[in-house]
């Protein structure tokens, strides 16, 4: 088994790649998808954000609003690097433990 890490800019191609990828029997982990999912109810990431940043950035059903948030960060570098600190290490977390589950397979 070895991995690949796929990066790029907005429409630079990834997810083309992707597919390819999966037609040819690969594993993909999105880690974009997993970003999504450690900041949802539950998830440490989730009650650190609220902690940090306020319930201003929930939806009604407790959800981040990921607008709100985002313009909460795009032009405060010290809230963005805020925000990294506590999704990353969640993401990574995420990203090693489906990494794991594919090696065993």
């Amino acid at each position: 088994m070895f991995l690949v890490g796929l990066t790029g800019g907005i429409a630079s191609g990834k997810s083309s790649v992707i597919q390819v990828f999966q037609q040819l029997g690969c594993a993909v982990i999105d880690v974009d998808v997993m970003a999504r999912h450690v900041v949802q109810p539950g998830y440490p990431a989730h009650r650190r954000i609220v902690e940090v940043f306020g319930t201003e950035v929930l939806l009604e059903n407790g959800d981040i609003n990921r607008k709100v948030l985002g313009d909460l960060i795009f032009n405060q570098p010290d809230r963005r690097q805020l925000l990294n600190a506590i999704t990353h290490p969640e993401i990574r977390k995420e990203m090693m433990k489906e990494t794991f589950k594919y090696f065993l397979r």
